[in-house]
């Protein structure tokens, strides 16, 4: 006598526990847990895989990258799936850190606030009140503005509306979308007087801004070696390296936890990021050592120096426009 497979509707022999064309088990009983299970098991995938990729990636690099273009690709973990483990492992614990941070920078943001308020306050200071009343601001065309605070604490009792806001600001009707959208940042940032949903929105934004980092870095690493390898080659050398950095960025954040950090730590992540890229472009590319040494140079340069500054102010105006 056979059954049928509740998956696939293939038809087997009724001894067998498992489906034999999609392995599914076929007296398994619904539960919480299998709703989850899978979804766990095929979003983080830490199999045999996983332990004997971990330590080769931290200790060997351009291994992994090297294997997996030349065919080895069911031994190692999939770059692409150990890109997001190790970057929802370092976000996990970055969120800790992020907490603690957004105490400290509120906290500084509202003293700022009390002191303001308590210098414009003092009749007797020699403190000049128009220069603390008002807010020059001045734009890309030459265009200057005062935001005045007075005016700002009457919107603020009021409960103004945006286009209240906007005309109490002075704003000229025909002004841009992003002009506008300034204005109004600014006034909702007066009113509440804290930066927490700012700095959620900013941190919020850094995981898809290292994403998008990435192809980038991918390219930088196609032109320099254009005539060697394909794209999809680069990239995974890139996905590689960047999920050594999330590894690398995840243990110095729990030793932090647990310890204080020497006050150049900051230097030595830098040096073992580039030492990391150095050796993982000779190993990967089969350069040599000067050559190897010289790109890793440029990469470190370009995108230490423009390339995240960049990517960075882009996310923090992204931030302020729509926290």
């Amino acid at each position: 006598m056979s059954k049928t497979c509740k998956n696939c509707d293939f038809k087997f022999d009724e001894t067998f526990i498992y489906c034999p064309n999609c392995g599914q088990n076929y007296h398994e009983e619904l539960t919480v847990n299998d709703i989850f299970k899978n979804t766990i098991n095929n979003y983080f995938s830490v199999d045999a895989r996983f332990f004997k990729s971990f330590f080769p990636l931290l200790i060997k690099p351009g291994f992994l990258a090297l294997q997996f273009v030349e065919g080895k690709r069911l031994k190692y973990l999939n770059p692409a799936q150990f890109y997001l483990f190790a970057s929802v492992v370092f976000f996990f614990l970055f969120s800790f850190q992020v907490s603690k941070q957004e105490k400290r920078i509120d906290a500084e943001v509202q003293e700022n606030f009390k002191t303001m308020d308590a210098l414009v306050e003092r009749e007797s200071s020699q403190v000049n009140k128009n220069g603390i009343d008002s807010l020059e601001l001045q734009f890309n065309n030459g265009e200057k503005t005062k935001f005045n605070r007075f005016t700002l604490d009457s919107l603020v009792q009021v409960n103004a509306s945006g286009n209240q806001v906007l005309k109490g600001l002075g704003v000229d009707y025909n002004a841009s979308t992003f002009e506008k959208k300034f204005y109004l940042q600014v006034y909702k940032f007066y009113k509440d007087k804290s930066s927490v949903s700012l700095i959620d929105t900013f941190y919020n934004y850094v995981p898809i801004s290292l994403f998008v980092l990435l192809p980038i870095f991918a390219f930088f690493l196609y032109l320099m070696h254009y005539k060697k390898k394909q794209y999809a080659q680069h990239l995974v050398f890139s996905l590689y390296y960047f999920a050594f950095l999330f590894i690398m960025f995840s243990i110095f954040t729990i030793i932090h936890f647990l310890f204080d950090l020497p006050s150049f730590t900051n230097q030595l992540i830098l040096v073992l990021s580039f030492l990391y890229l150095y050796f993982a472009i000779r190993k990967f590319y089969k350069s040599r050592k000067r050559t190897s040494f010289i790109k890793a140079v440029i990469i470190s340069v370009v995108f230490i120096s423009l390339v995240i500054p960049v990517a960075f102010a882009i996310i923090g105006t992204a931030a302020f426009l729509y926290y």
